[in-house]
């Protein structure tokens, strides 16, 4: 089976979750559903709860109450490794002794997946990733870029059903960040993965994602398409975090709203 024939999309669901770590509230009553295939983004400020809802997707948080769902099963308590979900971290997390090939090769290793079949489909996700002619280097002799791309590569050599990714691009410089998170897309879209990306950069967000879920204070604010988020903000913080804003004061009345002396209709 090739790498750009995973299997069905997966529906993910929050269903009213709650974290609590210690006096702080990470999540308060999370709701949000990602549809197969979708390209969503989780995004807010440090500390809205974002990567928990992430790490909860990957099995690295457990909730204080509430449920997660994959494909209508209930995966709250199962364990990270039988998740089936593939996660980038912000920090790569490469092992530096492996090179690029036994890097994405690892979890299929961990599978007992024989040697040539995983070789093969290391190779093939290196060439998926632009870097077929570098399996040979190590992590010290590719650039931030290149092991990010990695990364990436490793974690869809599980061919996962969800594809999570916690700020991957934080780490490198601008001009490489524009060219890599244009790759994630353009990958994301060819394997048609349902994918969940954590990110507080707004145009970020808004540049590479189906939907964007905006979060504060570990609730849910809008969840909608780029355009919808910025044109037509539920709140005033998301109109505030997403977009240039100036607030003018005014009063609503019998249907319309009196505004720097004038009466508008609502």
């Amino acid at each position: 089976m090739s790498v750009s024939t995973l299997d069905k999309a997966a529906t993910v669901e929050f269903r009213s979750l709650r974290r609590e770590f210690g006096t702080t509230v990470a999540l308060d009553g999370l709701d949000l559903t990602v549809r197969p295939g979708e390209f969503l983004a989780l995004l807010g400020p440090s500390g809205c709860g974002k990567t928990t809802a992430l790490r909860m997707l990957a099995g690295f948080e457990h909730p204080d109450s509430g449920a997660v769902l994959v494909d209508g099963e209930d995966v709250t308590h199962v364990p990270a490794h039988r998740r089936d979900a593939g996660m980038v971290f912000q920090s790569y997390s490469l092992f530096p002794h492996l090179n690029a090939v036994d890097n994405v090769a690892f979890g299929l290793r961990m599978r007992k997946v024989g040697t040539a079949e995983r070789r093969s489909r290391a190779a093939e996700l290196l060439d998926l990733v632009g870097l077929g002619d570098k399996g040979e280097r190590f992590p010290h002799q590719l650039s931030g870029g290149q092991q990010q791309r990695i990364a990436l590569a490793r974690a869809l050599a599980l061919r996962p059903r969800v594809l999570l990714l916690d700020e991957p691009l934080s780490a490198l410089d601008a001009k490489v960040r524009l060219s890599l998170r244009e790759e994630i897309r353009r990958l994301q879209q060819e394997l048609g993965i349902t994918t969940l990306f954590v990110t507080h950069d707004q145009e970020e967000a808004l540049s590479i994602a189906d939907r964007v879920a905006v979060m504060r204070a570990g609730q849910l604010e809008q969840c909608a398409e780029p355009a919808e988020l910025y044109g037509r903000p539920a709140t005033a913080f998301v109109a505030e975090f997403v977009g240039t804003m100036s607030r003018i004061p005014g009063t609503v009345k019998d249907g319309s709203v009196e505004v720097l002396g004038r009466r508008l209709p609502v």
